[in-house]
This record gives structure tokens, C-alpha cells and sequence, in this order.
């Protein structure tokens, strides 16, 4: 029983032991390995720019390669890739919707969208996402420049995820779109990052394992809560590991687009003329009458219903009382009786015959 005891405790220590060294190495390897970027970016304003200046994820005359490393097919590279791309054009919204459609038939989706007046921001949820998943990669989407935009014109800003291998072609359609004012892209080779979080997990499941079948053999009570807080100690930090590793796996997965859409300074917005039909004027016009006046009948009637039920309680025994005074007042007075006839006498009936 002492030699079982001892060899527990034995391995339980050189347990320990060796998940503490491969967390520190892992530590040591997830704070050395630095993910090589490149970034390019540039910028035209007015017309010196071309609609169709192509898609700056493939080739460019006038631009420099943003990543150095040449993809191996038998060892590929993990990338992040992060793109930005504003526009002027003439109708924000309907430039919005063309680029969400570009997306979805890309096999991307749609982040975040903000539209509206004046300079957008994306929503707050958003943020705080790319702030989660910045803190496990260490890249961040990229932020465009306030435009030279027209004053009171819409805007629109969207965050588009698109598959790497159609990047190219979908940023060149969204440059199609319009006029471009400023696009950016930038690559993080985060392929030793990836590999370090696969062995920490891969190490971590080992080691559940090793302790669930240690708990199963553990020959005290001492030793049961050590392995115990040593397997909960393990989840905790597998759970961690697999949370980088599912935030790693989705930025390699899907290229982050931030597009922005305005309309340019001097360009003459005129309203759209609305020309209604008169019959269709006057009838929308009296319904809205009519609406309204039923609103303020309603208004009148919830005003007066507390002073209508008040009447009312009171009303009731006033006019009980009111009555019980009429009838005491409308009855007539008793008619004096009549005096009995006298029975005449014999002398006084001849007499009168």
C-alpha cells in the first residue's frame, strides 16, 4: 500500500512538473514568435483617383508587394489580412447594398454597418468583438480617415468578412463602385502563433486525460484533491487555449474589409421632386384630419372620465333623495268624511208624496 502511495505520488509530482514546463514553453514560445506585416496604403482625392483603379490584394504597376514570403502548398502559411477601402460616390446607400451583395456571393458576410448623416462609427457591439479578438491576435481592423465628404450627405461604413482566396475579386468590384479616396491592406503571418496555440491544446488534452485516469487510480484522500484541483486547474487553462485558438482560426479564415462610402465635397445635392396627385393629397390629408381628430376625441373623453364616474357616484343618492321629497310633498290630504243620511220618518214621506 506504501509502495502504491509513493508511486502515485511520484508521478503526480512529475506530473505537475511537466505541465509547468510545457505551459512556460509555450508562454516563452507565444512571446518570442512575432508575426510578420506589411501594409500599403495610399490615397487620391477628386478625380485624380480612377473608379477603377483594381483591387489592390493582386498585382499593381504602381504599388509594392505587402507580403515578402512566398506561400508553400506543402506548409502553407496562416495570414490575417486586413483591408481598407473608401469611396466617393453618389448614392451611400445604394453603394452599401451593392457591396453587402458582393460580399454574400462571395461567401462572406456582413460585421457590422452603420449608415446615416455625418461621420459613422460602427455599432458599440462590434467594437467591443474586435476588441476581444484584437487582444487574442494582436490585430486590429483597420480604421479609415474621415472624408472630405459633402456636409449633410449620408455616409455609410461597413465590415465586410471575405474568404481570402476571393478578396481580389471583390475588392475590385467595390472599387468599381465609385471614385477610390484612400485603400489600405496589411498581412500578419501568424502561421508560428497558430502552431504554438495547436501544441499548448494538444498538450493541455493530453493532460486531462493523464489526470482523469489518475483519479480513477488515486489511493487517498490527499491525493484525490490534488488531482482534482490539478484537472480543474487544466480545464481552466484548456478552456483559455481553445478560445485563442477559435479567434486565430477565424481571422486566418476570413479576410476583414472595412469599407466606407460618401458623397464628395462640392458635389450639388438636389432634392427629388415629390409631385402629388391632388385627389390623393386631399384624401391622405382628410385621413390624417380625421386620425387626429379621433386622437383629440379620446383625449377629451380620458380627461372627463374621472369627473363622469365622480358625478355619477353622487348623482345617484341625490336624485333618490330628490324624489322621496316629491312624493312627500305631491301627497293629498285626506278628504273629511261623509256624514251618514238620516232615515226619514213616516209623517215626513207622506208629506211628501
Amino acid at each position: 500500500m506504501r509502495r502504491r502511495l509513493r508511486t502515485t505520488r511520484r508521478a503526480l509530482v512529475a506530473l505537475v512538473v511537466a505541465s509547468a514546463a510545457v505551459a512556460g514553453t509555450g508562454l516563452l514560445a507565444g512571446c518570442s514568435s512575432s508575426g510578420s506585416s506589411a501594409g500599403r496604403s495610399s490615397a487620391a482625392a477628386g478625380s485624380a483617383a480612377q473608379p477603377n483603379a483594381g483591387a489592390f490584394g493582386g498585382d499593381n504597376a504602381g504599388g509594392a508587394s505587402s507580403s515578402g514570403a512566398k506561400t508553400n502548398v506543402t506548409d502553407p502559411q496562416s495570414l490575417i489580412i486586413m483591408s481598407g477601402l473608401q469611396l466617393a460616390v453618389k448614392d451611400p446607400d445604394k453603394a452599401a447594398n451593392a457591396a453587402e451583395q458582393t460580399a454574400l456571393s462571395a461567401g462572406g458576410y456582413v460585421a457590422g454597418e452603420a449608415e446615416g448623416v455625418g461621420t459613422q462609427v460602427l455599432p458599440s457591439a462590434n467594437v467591443a468583438a474586435n476588441t476581444a479578438v484584437s487582444s487574442v491576435t494582436g490585430v486590429s481592423p483597420l480604421t479609415l480617415p474621415s472624408p472630405d465628404a459633402a456636409s449633410g450627405t449620408e455616409q455609410a461604413l461597413l465590415l465586410l468578412r471575405i474568404p481570402p482566396p476571393q478578396l481580389a475579386g471583390v475588392l475590385a468590384s467595390l472599387s468599381g463602385n465609385g471614385t477610390v479616396a484612400y485603400r489600405t491592406q496589411s498581412e500578419t503571418n501568424v502561421t508560428g502563433q497558430v502552431a504554438d496555440v495547436n501544441s499548448r491544446v494538444a498538450s493541455a488534452q493530453a493532460a486531462i486525460t493523464e489526470l482523469r485516469g489518475m483519479i480513477d487510480k488515486a489511493a487517498s484522500m490527499n491525493d484525490l484533491i490534488a488531482l482534482e484541483q490539478a484537472l480543474a486547474s487544466r480545464e481552466s487553462d484548456l478552456e483559455s487555449l481553445e478560445a485563442q485558438q477559435r479567434a486565430l482560426a477565424d481571422q486566418v479564415a476570413y479576410a476583414t474589409v472595412t469599407v466606407g462610402f460618401f458623397v464628395p465635397a462640392g458635389t450639388v445635392v438636389t432634392p427629388v421632386a415629390r409631385h402629388r396627385n391632388p385627389f390623393a393629397a386631399g384624401l391622405t390629408d382628410s385621413w390624417h384630419a380625421l386620425i387626429a381628430l379621433g386622437r383629440a376625441l379620446l383625449a377629451t373623453a380620458g380627461w372627463l372620465l374621472p369627473f363622469l364616474v365622480i358625478i355619477a357616484l353622487l348623482w345617484w343618492p341625490v336624485r333618490r333623495l330628490v324624489r322621496g321629497l316629491r312624493r312627500r310633498h305631491a301627497r293629498p290630504e285626506p278628504l273629511p268624511e261623509p256624514e251618514p243620511a238620516s232615515t226619514p220618518t213616516p209623517a215626513a214621506a207622506a208629506a211628501a208624496e
